[in-house]
């Protein structure tokens, strides 16, 4: 197929219904953000999937993602768990998911557990994908189906992390 590549394209086929299935409400209850990183796709892909250079970048600003909290099972049914602890100590944020999909080193593809503590009773996609740019990689992610509450502090927490994950790749 014209445009298609040679990759390795696996996935894990689960049902679940959605309340409101038009594109208008799952736009809506999604975010969505593109950001370009100065670095090649397979550095930036590898960013996503090593847990030390996770550790370096993921979550919001005051929060730690120590290396012994990340957990990655790269694979299609594999996990992909971090515990984020806030700086100075106190509370901690751990968040789940099983890997739906992954094309190495074009896309991930996540299933988040629920987190009814947050008022998340239903699983979000997270769906990462990076396109080649040679020496840049642009990388598109989407979260949702996300609570009209938590939208704003999940798009807030993901441009924090892709901040310091910007400052890594270029360092």
């Amino acid at each position: 197929m014209p445009g298609w590549t040679d990759s390795k394209r696996t996935c894990a086929e689960k049902e679940t219904e959605m309340s409101d299935s038009t594109p208008a409400a799952a736009a809506d209850a999604q975010v969505l953000i593109t950001r370009v990183f100065e670095a090649p796709r397979e550095r930036v892909f590898n960013a996503w999937t090593d847990p030390a250079q996770v550790a370096a970048w993921f979550g919001p600003e005051q929060m730690e993602s120590p290396r012994e909290r990340i957990h990655i099972d790269l694979r299609v049914g594999g996990r992909y768990e971090i515990t984020m602890v806030q700086r100075g100590g106190g509370a901690e944020f751990s968040i789940g998911y099983e890997i739906i999909e992954l094309v190495e080193p074009e896309l991930i593809v996540l299933r988040s557990d629920p987190m009814p503590e947050v008022g998340m009773h239903e699983p979000t996609i997270v769906r990462v994908e990076f396109h080649d740019h040679g020496d840049k990689t642009r990388m598109t992610l989407s979260d949702g189906p996300l609570p009209s509450e938590g939208r704003g502090h999940a798009e807030a927490g993901w441009n924090a992390a892709f901040d310091k994950l910007a400052v890594m790749l270029a360092g």
